[in-house]
């Protein structure tokens, strides 16, 4: 655990607990953040999808795209987005949340 850890730190990828332990200190920063998915609800949107999912390790975080989910429940991923300790835009509103494409 120790070694991926290691790996995870030397690339600046974050694991959810990481974000979760201290959320103030990430607001509105970019994060790349290593987990894997839980929990995913995707619906068609004016122009394109808007997909939300759970991002696991031993705590989520939440995660949403405005694209077509191309991953399935249980799978490793990597994001890249924008965290918010609160984001909304009218039609999502979610704590601890990763946009990603924003």
């Amino acid at each position: 655990m120790q070694f991926i850890l290691s790996v995870l730190l030397a690339a600046n990828v974050l694991a959810p607990s990481g974000i979760l332990a201290s959320p103030a200190q990430f607001e509105r920063q970019h994060v790349t953040v290593l987990g894997i998915v839980q929990a995913v609800s995707a619906r068609p949107a004016a122009g394109g999808w808007i997909t939300q999912f759970a991002l696991c390790d031993s705590r989520c975080i939440n995660v949403v795209e405005f694209t077509k989910p191309a991953f399935a429940l249980g799978q490793s991923v990597t994001v890249t987005g924008m965290f918010h300790t609160i984001f909304s835009n009218g039609a999502i509103q979610a704590r601890n949340c990763i946009v990603v494409g924003q």
